[in-house]
C-alpha cells in the first residue's frame, strides 16, 4: 500500500461516510477489513466500500480497484493505473436526457489499454462513487504524475504546445490537419498545461505529433525552434519519451 493508496483510502471513507449520513438508506457500506480488500501495513489498509447493486450483484471499492463478487468468486473489474476518465449514463451527451430516468445509476469507465466498462444498477451509490473516481483521477492521473515529471520537462513540452498554438509555424488548415484541432482548442490546452488529466491517451497523442511535426518543419532552422520553444529538437524528444514512460506506467 503506497502512500496514494493511503490517501485515497481516506477520500474513500470520508466520501462514502458522508454520504451514508445524508442517505441511511444508502445501498453502499465501508468495510473495515474486506476479503478482496489490500493489504497493507499503513493505516487504513484493507478499507474498502461494498455496493449492492439494484440488480442483485455487489461491488467491492478499494484504494487501487473495482472488484465484482460473485458469491465467494471475485474478479477485478478495473484497476486505477489504467483508468482515464469516466462518463454519466452514457457516452453520448446527447442521450443524457432520454437515458436519465432509466440509467440514471450507470457509469462508463475508460481504461487506457481496454475498451470501455460499464457499471450499471449503481443505484444512489452512483453519486458517491463518481466523486470518489474524481479523486482518483486527481491523485493518479495529474498530481501523482506530474510528481514524477521534473519542472523542466513540464517546461519543455509546454513550451512544445505554446509553439504549435502560434502563429508563426503552422497555418489554421496545418492545424487541423496534423493536429486535429482548431488553434482555438490548441491554446486553450497550451494555457491549461499542466492542469489535465495528463494520463489521458489523446494528450500523449497530441504531444508526439506536436514534437514530431515541431522538429520536422524546423530540421534546417534549429534556431528557430529554440526561439519558438525554448528547447532543441534532442531536448524536446528527451522529454517526450520521458512523458510517454511516466504516463503509460513505465517508470
Amino acid at each position: 500500500m503506497t502512500m496514494v493508496d493511503w490517501l485515497l483510502t481516506e477520500q474513500l471513507v470520508d466520501i462514502f461516510r458522508a454520504a451514508r449520513a445524508k442517505r441511511p438508506e444508502l445501498n453502499a457500506e465501508l468495510v473495515v477489513r474486506a476479503e478482496h480488500a489490500e493489504p497493507g501495513r499503513l493505516a487504513g489498509a484493507g478499507t474498502s466500500v461494498r455496493i449492492d447493486t439494484t440488480s442483485g450483484g455487489a461491488l467491492l471499492v478499494t484504494p487501487k480497484r473495482i472488484v465484482r463478487l460473485t458469491g465467494e468468486v471475485s474478479s477485478d473489474v478495473l484497476s486505477y493505473d489504467s483508468l482515464v476518465g469516466y462518463d454519466w449514463i452514457s457516452p453520448d451527451v446527447s442521450e443524457k436526457v432520454v437515458l436519465k430516468e432509466a440509467h440514471y445509476d450507470r457509469l462508463y469507465l475508460y481504461s487506457r489499454h481496454a475498451p470501455p466498462v460499464v457499471l450499471d444498477h449503481l443505484g444512489p451509490a452512483v453519486y458517491p462513487l463518481m466523486r470518489f473516481l474524481g479523486r482518483v483521477l486527481e491523485y493518479r492521473s495529474q498530481k501523482v504524475l506530474l510528481r514524477k515529471l521534473d519542472p523542466e520537462i513540464v517546461d519543455v513540452l509546454g513550451g512544445c504546445l505554446r509553439a504549435a498554438a502560434g502563429a508563426s509555424l503552422f497555418t489554421d488548415a496545418d492545424l487541423g490537419r496534423l493536429f486535429r484541432r482548431d488553434r482555438e482548442t490548441l491554446v486553450f490546452l497550451s494555457g491549461m498545461w499542466p492542469k489535465m488529466n495528463l494520463a489521458s491517451p489523446d494528450l500523449l497523442d497530441l504531444l508526439e505529433r506536436v514534437v514530431r511535426e515541431l522538429t520536422s518543419r524546423t530540421e534546417h532552422d534549429p534556431e528557430l525552434l529554440r526561439r519558438e520553444t525554448g528547447a532543441d529538437a534532442t531536448r524536446l524528444k528527451a522529454a517526450l519519451e520521458v512523458f510517454r514512460r511516466v504516463v503509460t506506467g513505465e517508470v
